[in-house]
């Protein structure tokens, strides 16, 4: 039993050193299909490698937020952590599609543009 809780503490101050550090998120626009003009489609923001957790995630057109849907927040095996945030489309190559994020690592937030062509 005693050996239980030594590698519970263990682990516990090990998760409180992760607090200390902080990593900037890495943002990834991306539409789910080839793009087809006219056609429907799913834009997602996918952002991952951030800490600590707290973030807001919103997508743009034309810079209006979208209504979207958002995944649970995940960690990989470096304890940073990711989140995919998508909404319905239906590209016209006129409107601007973005994903802006913010975070406490961010001096402002940051915008990342869809490119339908990549």
């Amino acid at each position: 039993m005693a050996r239980g809780l030594v590698g519970a503490l263990l682990l516990l101050l090990g998760l409180a050193g992760l607090e200390a550090t902080t990593s900037t998120p890495k943002v990834h626009v991306y539409s789910r299909n080839p793009v087809e003009y006219g056609k429907e489609n799913v834009l997602n923001c996918y952002v991952e490698a951030f800490h600590p957790p707290n973030i807001k995630i919103e997508l743009l057109k034309n810079d209006v937020k979208m209504e979207s849907e958002m995944s649970d927040l995940s960690f990989g095996d470096d304890w940073t952590f990711q989140r995919l945030v998508h909404a319905k489309i239906v590209p016209n190559g006129k409107d601007i599609y973005e994903c802006r994020v913010e975070h406490v690592t961010l001096q402002s937030p940051k915008k990342v543009r869809w490119d339908p062509d990549n």
